[in-house]
């Protein structure tokens, strides 16, 4: 998370990937999932929140702050 964005905004990772999302902006985020498989909560600056994928499938999230500008997709290969 950074400059109000995801970055990448579109990764692909196997099953059991761990992904880590930092916080690097000076404004809280959060990283949600579409289908409420995740939630990070508010993340200020320098915080961190992990999520092991463990199923194949395609996965968009959003910054519940931010949902206009932050949004992005992570595909699960098994």
């Amino acid at each position: 998370m950074e400059n109000i964005s995801f970055q990448p905004d579109e990764i692909t990772v196997d099953a059991g990937t761990t992904v880590t999302w930092t916080n690097q902006d000076s404004i809280a985020h959060t990283t949600t999932s579409e289908e409420t498989v995740w939630d990070s909560g508010n993340l200020q600056d320098g915080d961190t929140f992990s999520f092991t994928f463990d199923e194949p499938g395609t996965y968009a999230y959003f910054c519940e702050i931010h949902p206009d500008r932050m949004r992005a997709t992570i595909t699960v290969e098994g």
